[in-house]
């Protein structure tokens, strides 16, 4: 029981540390609110609204009957808030204390200091923690690359060796050893990494939900055909063998690519929208300030961004108003003609919705407050950029291992062995472990599916952190890659070694 409840506390606090990563996007959304109205209750639901994972859960408790009745206002319940996420992200009790120390702030001027204060630690928190790490991985990284690369190819040269102290080693020793322990060995190395992995900002979902059953029949379709055409034709054991991991590959990268690719597409689009949202808000900002209408606004922002899709937005929603006979916030937030309909964006949505707010109020405060969001926005991209800088290297070069050297590597010691165990049993390089170089070649293959795979895994999380959608969609497109090379490795590797060997 306390071994279960254990697991459930580290389980928790994993999960904590990874939704710690929307506490940048938090603390933008609170000192937006506060800059605009100064008020801790809006601003503490504003922020709610938007966030969608655990972090916006407890902040709608804030608002909630149930919490204030608790607390005695939103001041106690943000400073009880702050404590709770203390451990999972250090900065935000700071960024926190001085969000509510800005209410009290008797100037503009100060409240806006103090804000802008808030908003950088918590950036700049961010930023430490992932340089940190990033300079504390590249030893594991290497030792990964030693575990998963470099020791496989040292027991193919020590598997022969056995047979001398009367060691046999068959095919379920070598299918035990390549696909089961050195497998487990690089996920337990990597995954020790990644659990040390700070926090980041959390990309956003998208709204497709895949059919899972047509997907799993059209891949158990695909990877069929190699397998049976190579049993039909009669085709040599190492091709059945390269057959039957390409139809694995195959059944896997259709299964993958037909439950995650439209998603993936219109996760990019949201994430191509919102990069554009910040130069739309300059304009929009400085256009409003001027004391254009806000149709107008819209009008100037859409020309400008003719092409973009946040530009077809704009326009339609000026089409609204000047066309359609709507007020602003229908044009863009109405269910069926709404020009935001089909955005599924809860940093755009909410950016506009508090915006529209502001221009019901005052056209002048609200130039302002949109120039004010735009640079909140665009802090928050330039931290997102930051990280994945400094993880540029580590993240290119295993993607390199995985996908090219380690295939190339382990096909060309897998033909090797087969070329010198056909010369002759008693000096063949692994002749003496009664394992066929056929079935050898397929348990490699087997091996660099599954490393493939650890690898890609272990670099998406490196430079995006928990992303399934992101990890599924680089291993439908690594695992091709990586057989394929591996394929290449062993025709031409083999041709190449028998030429020499004669």
């Amino acid at each position: 029981m306390r071994s279960l409840v254990g697991r459930s506390r580290r389980r928790d606090e994993r999960e904590r540390i990874r939704a710690a990563g929307e506490a940048p996007i938090l603390v933008g959304y609170l000192t937006m609110a506060m800059k605009i109205v100064p008020n801790l209750e809006r601003a503490d639901s504003f922020a709610g609204e938007q966030l969608e994972g655990r972090m916006g859960k407890e902040l709608k408790e804030n608002i909630s009957e149930r919490y204030l009745h608790l607390h005695s206002g939103a001041d106690e319940g943000f400073s009880k808030f702050a404590k709770h996420w203390e451990k999972a992200c250090p900065e935000l009790d700071r960024s926190i204390y001085l969000i509510r120390s800005s209410a009290n702030e008797r100037t503009k001027d100060s409240r806006t200091r103090t804000l802008n204060r808030a908003l950088q630690l918590v950036l700049q928190g961010t930023r430490e923690r992932m340089r940190d790490f990033a300079s504390g991985i590249y030893l594991p990284t290497l030792l990964i690359y030693s575990m998963g690369v470099l020791l496989p190819l040292v027991f193919v040269v020590i598997l022969p060796v056995l047979s001398v102290i009367n060691i046999q080693v068959g095919l379920v020793h070598v299918l035990v050893l390549y696909c089961f322990l050195l497998p487990l060995v690089v996920y337990a190395l990597s995954n020790q990494v990644l659990s040390k992995r700070p926090a980041t900002l959390q990309p956003p979902k998208a709204p497709f939900q895949p059919n899972r059953l047509r997907a799993f029949l059209v891949a158990v379709a695909v990877s069929i055909p190699l397998p049976v055409l190579s049993l039909t034709l009669r085709a040599p054991l190492d091709i059945g063998a390269l057959a039957a991991l390409w139809g694995g590959v195959l059944g896997v990268f259709a299964y993958l690519f037909l439950t995650s690719a439209r998603a993936f597409r219109q996760r990019k689009e949201i994430i191509r929208m919102e990069g554009e949202l910040c130069d739309a808000l300059v304009q929009l900002g400085n256009r409003i300030s001027e004391g254009c209408p806000a149709e107008d606004a819209l009008e100037h922002v859409a020309e400008t961004m003719r092409g973009n899709r946040l530009g077809q937005v704009f326009r339609e929603a000026s089409a609204n108003v000047r066309l359609g006979g709507l007020g602003l916030r229908a044009a863009l937030f109405d269910e069926r003609r709404g020009a935001l309909r089909s955005v599924h964006s809860s940093m755009i949505c909410g950016t506009l919705k508090m915006l529209v707010d502001l221009i019901e109020r005052s056209t002048r405060t609200a130039g302002e407050a949109i120039l004010q969001t735009a640079k909140h926005l665009r802090e928050l991209k330039e931290v997102e950029a930051d990280i994945r800088r400094s993880m540029g290297e580590v993240v290119t070069s295993m993607r390199s291992v995985a996908l090219f050297f380690a295939p190339l590597v382990t096909s060309v010691a897998a033909r090797m062995q087969g070329l010198l165990s056909s010369k002759t049993v008693s000096s063949g390089f692994l002749g003496s472990t009664e394992v066929s170089p056929p079935a050898f070649l397929l348990v490699l293959g087997i091996y660099i599916v599954i490393l493939t795979v650890i690898l890609i895994n272990y670099v998406v999380e490196i430079e995006l952190g928990e992303d399934r959608l992101a990890k599924r969609m680089a291993i439908a497109s690594a695992l091709p890659v990586a057989l394929g090379v591996f394929t290449a490795g062993a025709i031409l590797g083999g041709q190449m070694l028998g030429a020499l060997i004669g």
